[in-house]
Parts: structure tokens; C-alpha cells; sequence
């Protein structure tokens, strides 16, 4: 008899720990950061300097407004670019891929071209893959980007000075 309750005894105590177990906090530190928060890549600045791009990058968004044009270009640090054509309110074309640069010259690898048009408040989107290689020569001067190239489609070939948006 006193086995039983000794065994009922332990057995009881285990199932006590176990279900209080399931119900308590993790014994894991608040210290460290999680790694999937929103400021998972984040660095904290020192309070005397302020972070803006290299003076030689084109990293960012570049953007060149023209009487009812506007292009954008944007030069992400993971090695996308999106270059964006928007006449009025009536069509946008936006072509997207990979690049690189050297320092004078962006390699720009468009795998899409996406349009859309509206007409009578009708929307019309088209979407097709493309395999082309953009060859831009470029040229940085502060807030200033210059862009040639005989590869870029027609909508973009003429506005060639871009301003850094910030």
C-alpha cells in the first residue's frame, strides 16, 4: 500500500510540473534582440553623425520630373532596380531586375516590364518577362545623377538628369 501512494504520489507531482510547465514563461533571455523583428537589420546611430548614402553611390531613389513625365529609378542595396515611367495619369511602365555598377558604367538585367493604362477610368495592366541587358554609363555629382545610354527604351532615353529623392 505504501508503494501505491508513493507511485500515485510522484505520479501526481509529475503531471502537476508538467501541465504548470506548459503554462509558464520561456526560460529564454529578453536580453538579445529577436532576429525577425521590424529592426532586425537596423544599427543604432551615434548621436553625432547621421546616416545618408556614400557621395559615390547611386544606392536610393533617383527621379526626374519633365513638364507631365515623371521617371524614377531605384537602385536597392539588395542589387534590385526598378526604373518607372509615369506620363500624366494616363500610363506607367515599369521595368524590373538586378544590377551592378562600376564607377562609371550600371549593368542593368531587366527581367520584366510591367504597363498600365487608363483610358475612360479603365485600367488595363500587362505584364511580360524580358531578357535584356541594359548597358548606362553614369555620372555622380552630389545630388545629381547622370544618365546616357543608347539601350534604355524611348520613354526614358531623353531625361537623362536625375535629382537623389529623399
Amino acid at each position: 500500500m505504501k508503494n501505491v501512494v508513493k507511485k500515485t504520489a510522484a505520479l501526481s507531482t509529475a503531471a502537476l510540473l508538467l501541465v504548470c510547465s506548459a503554462f509558464a514563461d520561456s526560460p529564454k533571455s529578453n536580453s538579445k534582440k529577436h532576429m525577425h523583428s521590424d529592426k532586425f537589420a537596423e544599427r543604432p546611430a551615434h548621436t553625432d553623425r547621421n546616416y545618408v548614402p556614400a557621395e559615390n553611390s547611386v544606392l536610393g531613389d533617383w527621379i526626374l520630373r519633365e513638364n507631365d513625365k515623371i521617371v524614377k529609378a531605384e537602385f536597392d542595396r539588395d542589387g534590385t532596380m526598378e526604373i518607372t515611367w509615369k506620363q500624366g495619369f494616363t500610363s506607367e511602365i515599369e521595368w524590373k531586375g538586378t544590377w551592378t555598377a562600376t564607377d562609371s558604367e550600371i549593368t542593368f538585367t531587366v527581367r520584366s516590364k510591367e504597363t498600365e493604362t487608363w483610358t475612360n477610368g479603365t485600367k488595363r495592366e500587362t505584364r511580360e518577362a524580358v531578357n535584356a541587358v541594359w548597358k548606362i554609363k553614369y555620372k555622380l555629382s552630389g545630388d545629381t545623377l547622370t544618365l546616357t545610354s543608347s539601350d534604355l527604351p524611348k520613354e526614358v532615353a531623353n531625361g537623362t538628369v536625375y535629382n537623389r529623392d529623399y
